[in-house]
């Protein structure tokens, strides 16, 4: 089993441990467990993505097997990136609303003879009105309620939000301790909700939430990875006429403005990025080919220097020039490399077909029949201070996990904000140390 899918299991076991008990004492050693397995097997795949894919060697053929069989996986990665943070932050919002739930209070109760009962409201001291971002109205209200126990009725004062401003003699559920009335009351206005604190499950609107996220996220993920990164499309498109195609040879490596056209071009603006590229020479020029970000071209290009291939690409349907198209390079010993590549010049001469018209010979095969190599994920000047800032985040989790937050309610707000803020500042940090490399590759 590879590293991803154990840190994958991990996290899910995480997520099933918080469904199953949701309250319980922490430190949360099911959940510390989870966290080492999900933390040693992104550790594993760390240390052998450190180690340099060469093009031979069995790590290096069998990742080229996988990308050539289905998809080119670049061409995923945003998709991919957003689809695991979504996936991502189920079990996050579980393990905030089971820290926030879990209370010395409901311990206390929970340990004298818990009882769930509807209380009558004696007095309101204050209610104050918030409204949330889609519209819905919250009143948080400071009531007091006559608490029975064992050794009488005690009037303690507590904190509710409901949906309705409360007065007097209302009724509210409660849950509280049958012999100890001294350890107060939690109050809500739904039963359910107690229920659940009571039983240490999942409650009926944090299952509902969870299902919704989890149906956004799987409808996500087929608009993601969705059909459309294979080279059999270009096949499509040349025996539509619709593509060009260019005797060129790898020169080197570099880096170039990206211009993707817009899905709308009626008033579209023009958003450029900076992107690796293999540098190209053909009779009629040079050129380039854009690589997805996450590509090192430099490895890429000394392992395909000089070799010669066809590129292929599909020209805009108005015949506007500047825009980079989606191109496919077909080496002549069978392997292809997807990216992107400026519109124009009209084809080579040489091709067999006259210039300026479109080429109607298929691919040199059915289909190329593997992805070229090496992938360079690991770059050190790029990836280590996102790696960093994603290891604050993984630590505060597991400072959560550990019980730090119990009864504590700074330093649990603390450790929840890092957890968001730690992988929100890496993947910032990693965009703006690859920008800063691709932009020295350009100027060599």
């Amino acid at each position: 089993m590879s590293a991803s899918a154990v840190a994958w299991a991990g996290a899910a076991a995480f997520l099933v441990c918080l469904l199953v008990r949701k309250v319980a004492p922490y430190p949360r050693w099911d959940l510390l467990a989870c966290l080492a397995v999900s933390g040693g097997a992104v550790a594993m795949w760390w240390w052998r993505a450190r180690k340099p894919t060469g093009s031979t060697g069995p790590r290096g053929a069998r990742s080229r097997g996988r990308a050539g069989r289905a998809r080119w996986w670049p061409a995923r990665r945003s998709g991919l990136v957003g689809l695991a943070l979504w996936a991502l932050f189920l079990p996050l919002a579980m393990l905030a609303f089971s820290a926030v739930d879990t209370t010395p209070r409901l311990a206390e109760i929970t340990h004298s003879g818990p009882v769930l009962s509807r209380l009558t409201i004696k007095a309101v001291h204050s209610t104050s009105r918030s409204q949330e971002n889609h519209g819905g109205v919250h009143y948080n209200s400071s009531v007091s309620v006559a608490v029975p126990g064992t050794h009488g009725t005690r009037l303690t004062t507590e904190e509710v939000t409901t949906s309705k401003p409360l007065r007097k003699g209302d009724g509210v559920w409660a849950l509280h301790s049958s012999r100890n009335a001294a350890a107060g009351a939690l109050l809500s206005p739904s039963q359910d909700e107690l229920r659940a604190l009571l039983d240490g499950t999942a409650s009926g609107h944090e299952m509902l939430l969870l299902a919704l996220s989890g149906c956004a996220c799987a409808g996500y993920a087929a608009l993601a990875l969705r059909e459309g990164t294979s080279p059999r499309r270009f096949n499509a498109d040349l025996i539509a006429n619709r593509s060009r195609m260019l005797r060129v040879r790898i020169t080197g490596a570099g880096a170039g403005l990206h211009f993707p056209r817009p899905a709308r071009t009626d008033g579209a603006k023009r958003h450029c990025r900076l992107h690796p590229a293999l540098r190209l020479t053909a009779s009629s020029g040079d050129r380039a080919l854009y690589l997805d970000r996450c590509l090192d071209p430099v490895p890429l290009a000394k392992v395909l220097a000089s070799r010669s291939g066809w590129l292929y690409w599909r020209p805009g349907p108005d015949g506007q020039p500047g825009w980079s198209e989606p191109a496919l390079l077909v080496l002549d010993d069978g392997r292809f490399v997807m990216g992107a590549t400026p519109d124009g010049p009209i084809p080579d001469r040489h091709a067999g077909a006259p210039a300026g018209e479109p080429v109607t010979q298929p691919l040199p095969s059915p289909e190329p029949t593997r992805a070229v190599g090496p992938y360079v994920l690991w770059q050190p000047q790029v990836h280590k201070p996102g790696l960093i800032a994603f290891g604050v985040g993984f630590l505060s989790v597991c400072l959560i996990a550990a019980g730090i937050g119990y009864g504590n309610g700074t330093a649990l707000a603390i450790c929840l904000a890092t957890t968001v803020l730690g992988p929100t500042a890496g993947l910032l940090l990693i965009a703006r140390r690859r920008s800063a490399y691709l932009r020295g590759l350009r100027g060599t």
